[in-house]
């Protein structure tokens, strides 16, 4: 039967992160280039892609016994990523830390493709790390249904409204940034309390 706080949970925690995630690809754009970028988020979906697929078929039916363990475990990370974020934000803010996008040292084409695609990792594990404890729960149909209506309202908002703030995201990783904090913050509470 499907389960409507399941898919509100999932379409929240799927659809802030990939909103995120678009905002961060075209500030991702402007330190990197398109192309290095390109290489990176098809290297990153290949590996995710492949990672999925073997938890898919080996993992999960060996880690469903101890399903209470990761899902919590889940969301313990998301929050950790969150706080991660925020306190990086208020480092940068404060003068501790320099911008992300302010990096010289990453010159030739082969290190930003791998610097690229290292970022754009990152950011597909904390979907990743949302996607497992639904998919452990079974609540496929769910996170079926919000990944789709979650990805096309990230699509559409980047479409829309990509192009016009992009000159407004440069040197604003970090601002972004904690947004994403606070919304993996919420995510994992949600996960934690929400997914059985």
């Amino acid at each position: 039967m499907f389960d409507v706080i399941i898919f509100a949970t999932a379409l929240y925690a799927l659809t802030t992160e990939t909103i995120e995630d678009a905002f961060v690809l075209v500030i991702y754009q402007i330190m990197f280039g398109k192309k290095n970028v390109l290489y990176g988020l098809v290297s990153a979906a290949i590996t995710i892609s492949f990672i999925m697929i073997i938890l898919v078929l080996y993992g999960i039916p060996n880690l469903e016994l101890y399903s209470s363990y990761v899902i919590n475990g889940s969301g313990m990370f998301l929050i950790g990523l969150g706080i991660y974020w925020i306190l990086r934000f208020w480092l940068v803010k404060s003068g501790i830390l320099k911008e992300e996008s302010n990096r010289g040292s990453v010159s030739t084409s082969v290190s930003k493709s791998f610097v690229s695609f290292m970022m754009v990792f990152v950011e597909l594990l904390e979907i990743l790390a949302i996607l497992i404890p639904f998919t452990l729960a079974n609540y496929i149909a769910e996170v079926s249904l919000s990944s789709v209506v979650s990805i096309a309202v990230s699509l559409g908002l980047v479409f829309v409204v990509g192009g016009k703030i992009r000159g407004k995201l440069e040197n604003r990783l970090t601002q972004v940034k904690l947004f994403a904090g606070i919304a993996l913050i919420l995510s994992g509470i949600v996960i934690i309390a929400n997914v059985r």
